[in-house]
């Protein structure tokens, strides 16, 4: 027995708008009618030739943010695709609230921490080039390397296991309006006592990953940002990502948002180059979608790395750039915050179902959307 109806064949071509009145039902209005007292949300169901989309749990998906709004002030993408056919697809709210742009299924996305799974692909693809080995020592590749990291290895980096120390504002000294290279990342948290000796713990870090950065950049002789581009986004034709400088202009890029109490604001400014390697990234949730299949099978990556990503190492439950769970099902997922923004993705190799939840607002529930739309699915 199938775990939802059987998918209905559509094909539609246009975002349909709505707007909700504040504490009532959905209803249409003419734009021109529209007060203060209306939020704007847009209802993105797109479906392209060749995929289905299941109007069941399009509606279920409504019917779910309905019951969030306002409080929980959801923005964004919602993407849920099984066997490559795409179930739902929907986009609610404003990418540019001043000027009321809806998100679309073309809006991109800052994906804060998600972006470790594609630091994590790039330094697994220098190791199948035999570039690098994952049990190499981090002192190989950074020869500045204090003393207290002796016997710490690039394993230990990607699964989080390092006892590197957490950065926190103070601790970026060119301060937080300002781009720093990879190698200046590194001087950020270098001479700062390890939490543990490596390997002994767990703890999740974003220096870690900065780390990662530096080295992709020194084996692979680009940018990271250039890297990325040549090795990652163009084979897969992810069109529609990548890591930007903060002056860059980029099409159709949502503003992201933040609440002070109540009132929505523009999010806190930093430099993207202090998160280089464990955050920053753009994408959007078709590319996403792209990304994800070609994580299903050799190609991108080899098997071993596959494995070497997909995997629990002890003591986490952290693959490389993944969070592993094996209960009740198998679950492979990340999360991702940054002022302004909000993402979770979630992968189901055994149903092979795939969750995505993008947000320019960073107070959105967005693991809590994808679990529930999980439970849905599932029968939980």
């Amino acid at each position: 027995m199938g775990i939802y109806r059987q998918a209905t064949e559509v094909n539609i071509s246009e975002c349909v708008l709505t707007i909700l009145p504040q504490g009532q039902n959905f209803g249409t209005e003419s734009l021109n009618a529209m007060s203060s007292k209306w939020l704007l949300v847009l209802l993105c169901a797109i479906s392209f030739p060749g995929l289905s989309w299941s109007p069941d749990l399009g509606q279920w998906t409504d019917s779910y943010v309905k019951s969030l709004a306002p409080a929980k002030h959801f923005r964004g993408t919602i993407v849920a695709e099984r066997n490559g056919q795409v179930l739902v697809r929907k986009c609610y709210g404003a990418a540019v609230e001043e000027w009321q742009v809806p998100n679309s299924a073309e809006t991109k996305f800052e994906i804060a921490s998600l972006s470790k799974q594609f630091t994590a692909a790039a330094i697994l693809q220098l190791a199948d080039a035999r570039k690098l080995n994952v049990e190499d020592p981090v002192s190989k590749y950074y020869p500045d390397s204090p003393t207290a990291w002796k016997g710490m290895t690039i394993h230990h980096l990607l699964t989080h296991t390092s006892g590197l120390p957490e950065n926190e504002w103070e601790n970026f000294y060119k301060v937080k309006a300002t781009p720093y290279t990879t190698e200046e990342q590194v001087k950020t948290f270098r001479d700062r006592p390890l939490g543990f000796p490596p390997g002994t713990e767990w703890k999740y870090r974003n220096t870690e990953y900065y780390l990662l950065a530096y080295i992709v950049e020194k084996l692979s002789g680009e940018s990271y940002a250039a890297y990325l581009a040549h090795h990652i986004f163009e084979p897969l034709k992810m069109t529609h990502s990548g890591f930007a400088t903060m002056a860059a202009i980029v099409p159709q890029m949502a503003d992201g948002y933040s609440r002070d109490g109540s009132t929505l604001v523009r999010r806190e400014y930093f430099d993207r180059s202090m998160e280089t390697g464990a955050g920053g990234i753009y994408t959007t949730a078709e590319d996403l979608l792209r990304w994800n299949k070609a994580l299903d099978s050799p190609g991108l990556l080899s098997t071993q790395a596959l494995d070497f990503m997909f995997t629990a190492h002890p003591p986490g439950n952290y693959g490389a750039g993944w969070f592993i769970e094996t209960s009740p099902r198998r679950k492979i997922y990340h999360e991702g915050g940054d002022p302004g923004f909000a993402a979770f993705e979630a992968r189901y190799p055994d149903q092979h179902v795939v969750i995505i939840v993008l947000s320019n607002e960073d107070d959105s529930p967005v693991r809590d959307i994808a679990d529930e739309i999980a439970k849905h699915l599932f029968g939980d």
